[in-house]
């Protein structure tokens, strides 16, 4: 059968549909095996005919609910390479182990539990691990060690047989609260009556958090209460305790953190058990916690759907209790359309933190490994979003930004409202302040925020010192700022160092930026010698770093030499920040070597595996393995300024295929490396050597693309909405409704802007 056949068979199933299958299918494209796709589709060139055929019938919901965001069901075995999906609550997250009950790496702020041991002598402990008659479960004969996953935005589903049971877990955290709970069913699917032990390893390690690491204490004194069947775990350095246990109570508990339950089930029969694990400062107030949940178990997860629904309201509604802001609601019978938009909104959602110990009050952390930081590079990555949504939380962290000397580390703690991660600055930090302010501005049109004082000085002037500061940073005749080693840069591309093309453009973005708000405050002089300063920044950046007839950019090194470098970054960031500096060879050029060296259907490399440097490191954000996750959207939206939309759509509409497996993650790997996973481009593992996080903030950089590129609004921050629509490669009728701007709402299609309700 041909591969017309196949769409035309596809086309007609879809017509059968519901809505929820529909969604999780995402286009017919997620049943069809990467290995039938046409050569040239596989092979460099985005044939648009490549591309499955999209259902035009089904309605998508402009507000959707836990369901329509779950990822497809991911099956995979303990010894695979595999980031399981995580939980979250406004206070916190926890990572499930690689097994149907297991949990690891909790974190409350200001306390965690089951994280990494200090010193670290393992990876993160783990807790609530099924053994079934004294042996734990991974360790029986196949198909034991196979687990599926479904993830939600308010739970985690796993299921695995073993010995003829069927156990189904669904973990989750209750709101507003610092508790892992989760449900665990076991089903005797055999004929025969089943005698059987079932009991629960239970660790705690919990401890006072550190500033941004998940860690644990080895010597927590362990207390069994009896009459409750739990355990009492307690920090000896500080104030901190989990209360882990079992309802109903086991029959016995062993090795001093052993739950045993005896079980007898006959055929088809099941028994549920219910897991609490309540973290505070003190054991009466974890014990209370415990009694109270253990006590309404059977609500808990009715009033968590509820919940997340109810939030997922709030995100997508005008003058909403939960957000500074709202995201436009998406109209569209387009999946993949639908997928792009609502899951970077997902990852947004998953990474927003509303803790009572806040200094900053709400705000979105980066990733989970970091669990209390907001790191600006990604803020940025994501901030039209961000200023959509909650603009005040955006707000917060500028006014942090702002106020600290962010060229000496790379984030900050909203513990403690000061600086945190690593010792020293990121080249981006400058550029990334500034594109986060450029996106506050002209989405609430908030200009009077310019003359509050920070420190004895009022933004304006404070957003004018990170636009020159670049100047402290010139190393020799060619007038180019030099940002130090890698550890400042992409931290896995040796080569890429000092004074490189990105970092040097984004000076020329930040001149021009900080001109046009100068300008509108009366000071033409000035903006005018700004200006002047970057179109001659961009000459020398052009005429020094640029590889003439090759598309990407040198780096320059401390002893005068240059160096090659075949990474998307310069590409990227170049496109957004100095387009207009370009001429049409150049665009051509860098163009030619995305689709060339750097493409792949489902998602990207990074650097280019013709790129020397390709041997120093294979994390998957940075390396040629694969591409961190706002790679993919910000190289997207640089393409649609320069090639026809239909090609680059025909890109975009792989990367939607990614979110079947949920939000976004730090990094995907490319499908000539690792299989594809549900049509998509798997999620890096969370294993060295690729190292990478389930999901972090800059998901959210997805829901820009569709806004700014795909509907092609621009939110100017003096001359109104223009639009630029490249929708009729998606759905010609959609529409944003509801878009917030400059104190306004107005509605968004493919021909105008128009006032909203």
């Amino acid at each position: 059968m041909g591969t017309k056949d196949r769409i035309s068979d596809g086309e007609t199933a879809l017509h059968c549909l519901n809505r929820r299958s529909f969604l999780k299918l995402g286009g017919i494209g997620t049943a069809i095996p990467f290995a039938s796709l046409p050569a040239g589709f596989a092979h460099g060139i985005p044939l648009a005919e490549a591309q499955p055929a999209e259902s035009r019938k089904a309605a998508l919901p402009a507000i959707p609910q836990c369901a329509d965001l779950a990822s497809d069901r991911l099956v995979h075995h303990f010894r695979d390479y595999f980031n399981p999906p995580q939980a979250q609550n406004e206070l916190g997250f926890l990572r499930p182990h690689k097994s149907v009950s297991a949990i690891t790496a909790i974190a409350f702020p200001p306390y965690t539990c089951c994280g990494v041991p200090d010193p670290a002598i393992t990876d993160s402990l783990i807790t609530c691990e099924l053994f079934l008659d004294g042996q734990i479960l991974a360790n029986y004969p196949p198909p034991a060690g196979e687990v599926a996953y479904t993830w939600y935005p308010h739970k985690i589903l796993r299921d695995t047989r073993v010995a003829g049971l069927l156990f189904t877990t669904e973990t989750f955290m209750p709101s507003k609260q610092r508790v892992a709970a989760q449900s665990i069913v076991v089903k005797n699917e055999s004929t025969e009556k089943r005698n059987f032990t079932l009991s629960f390893n239970l660790r705690a390690g919990v401890s006072v958090t550190h500033p941004w690491r998940v860690r644990a204490e080895t010597d927590n004194r362990i207390t069994p209460d009896a009459s409750r069947g739990c355990l009492i775990f307690e920090s000896r350095k500080g104030q901190a305790v989990s209360v882990q246990g079992i309802s109903p109570r086991p029959a016995r508990i062993e090795q001093g953190r052993m739950l045993v339950h005896e079980l007898s089930l006959g055929p088809g029969a099941s028994q549920t058990l219910h897991y609490i694990n309540a973290v505070d400062s003190s054991a009466e107030a974890a014990l209370a916690t415990y009694d109270l949940l253990q006590g309404r178990f059977r609500d808990l997860a009715k009033e968590q759907e509820q919940g997340f629904n109810g939030l997922l309201r709030s995100a997508f509604t005008p003058g909403n209790a939960d957000f500074s802001g709202h995201l436009p609601q998406l109209h569209t019978n387009n999946p993949l359309l639908w997928k792009l938009y609502y899951t970077g909104f997902a990852g947004l959602l998953f990474c927003r933190r509303v803790s009572p110990d806040s200094a900053y009050g709400p705000t979105y952390i980066t990733c989970t490994r970091a669990s209390t930081t907001s790191w600006i590079w990604d803020t940025m990555l994501t901030s039209l979003s961000l200023a959509l949504l909650d603009p005040a939380a955006l707000r917060s962290l500028l006014d942090v930004w702002l106020r600290l000397d962010m060229h000496q580390t790379v984030a900050t703690d909203y513990l403690t409202g000061q600086g945190a991660g690593l010792p020293w600055g990121y080249a981006v930090n400058d550029m990334g302040i500034l594109r986060c302010a450029h996106a506050y501005l002209r989405v609430t049109g908030d200009f009077a925020w310019l003359d509050k004082m920070v420190d004895g000085k009022p933004v304006i002037e404070r957003l004018l010192e990170h636009a020159l500061y670049w100047k402290k940073l010139v190393k020799g005749s060619d007038g180019l700022a030099d940002y130090g080693d890698l550890r400042n840069l992409l931290e896995v591309v040796s080569t890429y160092e000092h004074k490189v093309a990105a970092m040097n453009a984004g000076n020329v973005y930040g001149m021009r930026f900080v001109a046009s708000l100068l300008e509108r405050r009366g000071d033409s002089g000035q903006a005018a010698q700004l200006r002047s300063e970057a179109k001659d920044l961009a000459a020398r950046i052009n005429r020094v770093l640029y590889v003439e007839g090759k598309g990407w950019w040198k780096a320059g090194q401390p002893d005068g030499t240059y160096t090659e470098v075949r990474h998307c970054y310069d590409l990227l960031t170049i496109f957004d920040t100095m387009l207009e500096d370009l001429t049409e060879s150049q665009k051509k050029e860098m163009s030619d070597f995305f689709w060339r060296e750097l493409y792949t259907p489902l998602w990207m490399h990074a650097l280019s595996p013709w790129d020397v440097d390709a041997t120093w490191d294979v994390r998957a954000d940075h390396s040629w393995l694969g591409a961190y996750i706002a790679w993919p959207s910000m190289t997207a939206k640089g393409l649609y300024k320069v090639d026809p939309s239909a090609r680059v759509a025909a890109w975009v509409k792989g990367l939607a295929r990614t979110a079947n497996q949920g939000p976004y993650a730090q990094a995907h790997i490319v499908e000539s490396v690792f299989p594809p996973e549900k049509g998509g481009a798997i999620k890096s593992p969370l294993e060295k050597p690729y190292d990478n996080d389930w999901a972090v903030v800059a998901g959210g950089s997805y829901t820009d693309l569709v806004i700014d590129s795909v509907f092609g609004a621009d939110l100017t921050l003096f001359d109104g909405i223009r639009v630029q629509s490249r929708l009729a490669d998606f759905d010609p009728e959609a529409r944003l409704s509801q878009l917030s701007y400059q104190r306004k709402r107005y509605n968004i299609t493919k021909q105008s802007v128009v006032p909203g309700e």
